[in-house]
């Protein structure tokens, strides 16, 4: 039984605490997640010297013209590129045109970049502005990458409006990007680079959201700090670092920051539903994204450019842009300093609560255990919920229309199993224990974030602090500075909580309830004091749960904001053609019937590369020509040479490459690739993809197999033949196409035999 003056401890706190701290809480997240949103769009009429998404808006309706998709080598994307000349014509500029053949990791293409100079005193230590204008064969691209390069022509226009700079500032609207950042590799070998000091690139993967500062480089420390003193509507943290370069995702800032940039990647993440669609077009893109990304590039490029020094890398730090404008931050090196301080006043505090005769030990421990465990079953519950979910076809995409219901529906189960939980606990152990035990995770947390992710170390450490230096002043007061824990927490888990579906879809709700709970956790004590209190919120969560279950199984997965996405491939191997679907969601029934689908899954291609559901017969295409030797290079060295030519004159050639041929040593119409892949595993193939309008091929030159090995070779055109119009047109009423889009393809095997 608790004593008296653990009786006096857990009502230290008084009832208009208890009903003040979760409104606080509720504020908190509320506030994180809107404090950090992109601002409102300014008008035509904002000042001159000022960034206006209405201006910009105007110029990416020039650039994209009909909105034709513009991928690298097309005639639409010819168009695009002069527009863009003609823009920056028309800002008083003198663009060029550079023109590379050139190669990435996996692909290559002649690319145009466009490059412009807006001029300073001096020509050294410049920054550099960059977007690509090329987009994928299914969609316009109006935020992947048309906003980017909209909001630097707007922020060029403002540049020169105001007073002159003191250091160049070069403006890059590059070609490829979406080939494998090929636009990058080839302006790297362009003179001007060397004259560059810092760069910021602007991208999206979506229509809308706030412009995240997504990436930077390892010793940002100093750019952070410029970063947070000049950037007006900051949003993003060190944590969107330390997760993107776990990712198998790049864009141009991989390749800048390869060879030795300093500087800033910003994106936006929210739609992504429309991205690389037909519906990444105008209509849909949210000019707030937009001003929040030209507010992000005008501010950097006056503050780079006027710098006294190139920004130098003094270590990496720690930093979150918080609502206010503000984006606070310090070393890395202080995240165990901060960590050590924050567990000693936690167990100060604990301490004095036992001397006091208010808790025992035994109970914290109990206490701790359970309150992880709690979040462990929250975890498992969300597994089972998804899984039930989805299986009912709550999620038949990675993106559906009623997404906002499950986040939501998610977002509940934290309270739905955490409130009984804590009431649990508290009865068991004592309110005392109960508060500090809820921030044992948010220690595990600091720590964790300390020894192996130290730029997300703040989301342990700040509502961990935010809570044991208060208790030191007032010690009894746990539920108070618990609390005080909660409302940190709330403003730093809310974003993650809600925008963890849009990074990654429907498995981003498997996160969703537990950033949710560990942010609550600390808010437990106030929450279940009463026993009517916590009944009413559990089952009141509960019934949300189930609410919103029955709502997100009941609408519409799709709609004419978010398509399913479905592309339809012809694909002639050489024995026979036939069209086959690459849905990336469930069909329908009836379509699946109208278009004369087979039952499961198939391979694509002999080497495995996907798979899809085969659908009616198609017409033929032409194999592509393909010559093949080998040779002794000087030294005895075989080598073998692969000639690919489209009879039909298919824009694309890939060459699919088995494991056991190393690709270093490459080359590509005589270019190597540039950081290729490095693996010998046989069962491991890569799909080396070259854009060319050379009528006799595409040469492929490496060292030959030491065994017979068979390569295959493909041509690709976009769109299918015109007698598969009847099923493109079913396909159109339930879908639309995503990335690469429909095309055509026709394979041939080439064997090799090693030179006797």
């Amino acid at each position: 039984m608790r004593s008296q003056d653990s009786y006096a401890l857990a009502r230290s706190s008084s009832p208009l605490a208890l009903l003040a701290l979760p409104l606080l809480f509720l504020l908190a997240g509320w506030f994180g997640v809107a404090g950090t949103r992109a601002p409102p769009a300014a008008g035509p009429d904002a000042p001159q010297t000022e960034f206006s998404a209405a201006r910009a808006m105007d110029a990416l309706a020039r650039i994209l013209g009909d909105e034709a998709p513009h991928p690298t080598g097309s005639a639409a994307n010819a168009a695009v590129r002069e527009r863009v000349v003609a823009e920056l014509r028309g800002l008083g500029l003198d663009p060029e045109v550079r023109r590379r053949f050139t190669c990435g990791a996996l692909a290559c293409a002649t690319v145009d970049n466009v490059l412009a100079r807006v001029p300073g005193a001096s020509p050294a230590d410049a920054l550099l502005l960059s977007a690509h204008y090329d987009s994928v064969a299914a969609g316009p691209g109006a935020g992947d990458d048309g906003a980017g390069v909209a909001a630097i022509l707007e922020a060029a226009r403002a540049l020169l409006a105001g007073p002159p700079l003191a250091r160049d500032t070069w403006l890059l609207f590059n070609d490829g990007e979406e080939l494998g950042l090929l636009g990058a590799h080839a302006f790297v070998r362009e003179p001007e680079f060397a004259r560059i000091a810092h760069v910021v690139n602007l991208e999206a993967r979506g229509t809308t959201g706030p412009s995240l500062l997504i990436e930077t480089q390892d010793g940002n420390a100093a750019i952070a700090r410029l970063a947070g003193r000049v950037l007006r509507h900051p949003a993003g943290s060190s944590l969107e670092y330390e997760v993107y370069r776990t990712l198998p995702n790049d864009t141009d800032f991989t390749v800048y920051r390869r060879e030795g940039l300093a500087g800033l990647n910003f994106a936006w993440a929210e739609g992504a539903a429309r991205y690389h669609t037909p519906l990444d077009n105008l209509a849909h893109l949210d000019p707030r994204s937009l001003q929040h990304h030209g507010g992000h590039v005008l501010s950097l490029a006056r503050a780079f450019a006027d710098a006294p020094a190139p920004v130098a890398a003094k270590g990496d730090a720690v930093f979150v842009a918080l609502p206010g404008g503000i984006m606070p931050g310090w070393p890395v090196a202080w995240n165990a300093v901060l960590l050590a301080a924050g567990l000693l006043g936690w167990l100060a505090w604990g301490w004095r609560l036992h001397r006091a005769g208010g808790m025992r030990l035994p109970h914290l421990v109990a206490a701790a255990v359970l309150s992880v465990l709690a979040l462990a079953a929250l975890v498992l519950l969300s597994v089972v919920a998804h899984a039930l979910l989805r299986h009912m076809g709550a999620m038949p995409a990675a993106w559906t229309a009623q997404g906002g219901v499950l986040v939501a529906c998610f977002l509940v189960l934290a309270p739905g199993l955490l409130v009984p939980a804590g009431r649990a606990i508290g009865r068991a152990c004592g309110t005392e224990a109960l508060a500090l035990a809820s921030l044992v995770p948010l220690v595990l947390v600091a720590l964790a974030a300390t020894l192996w992710m130290p730029g997300a170390a703040h989301l342990g450490l700040l509502p961990l602090l935010a809570a044991v230096l208060p208790a030191q002043l007032a010690p009894r007061h746990v539920i108070a500075s618990a609390g005080l824990a909660a409302v940190a927490a709330a403003v730093l888990y809310a974003p993650y909580a809600l925008g963890s579906y849009d990074a990654l879809g429907h498995e981003g709700l498997l996160a969703t309830p537990l950033l949710a709970g560990i942010a609550l956790l600390p808010l437990l004590p106030a929450l279940v004091d009463g026993v009517r209190t916590a009944r009413v919120l559990a089952i009141a969560a509960w019934a949300a749960v189930a609410a919103l279950a029955l709502v997100a199984l009941s609408l519409p997965a799709f709609d004419a904001h978010v398509p399913r996405q479905v592309n339809l491939l012809q694909v002639d191997d050489g024995n026979g053609a036939r069209v086959f679907v690459a849905p990336r969601a469930v069909l329908p029934v009836e379509f699946r019937h109208d278009a004369g689908l087979a039952d499961g899954y198939r391979p694509l291609f002999p080497w495995g590369g996907g798979s899809a559901i085969p659908g009616p017969a198609a017409p033929r295409l032409p194999s592509p020509v393909v010559t093949a030797e080998s040779h002794q290079e000087p030294g005895g060295h075989p080598r073998a040479r692969v000639r690919v030519r489209s009879v039909r004159g298919a824009g694309e050639i890939v060459l699919v490459v088995p494991g056991t041929i190393g690709l270093s040593g490459l080359r590509v119409d005589g270019e190597p690739l540039a950081h290729p892949p490095r693996h010998a595993d046989p069962a491991r193939w890569s799909q080396l993809r070259v854009i060319s309008d050379n009528p006799d091929g595409v040469l492929f030159e490496f060292d030959a197999p030491a065994a017979p090995a068979t390569l295959y070779a493909f041509d690709r055109d976009p769109g299918l033949s015109a007698e598969l119009d009847p099923i493109r047109h079913t396909r159109d009423a339930i879908g639309m196409p995503v990335g690469n889009g429909d095309a055509s393809l026709a394979l041939t095997p080439i064997p090799l035999l090693p030179q006797p």
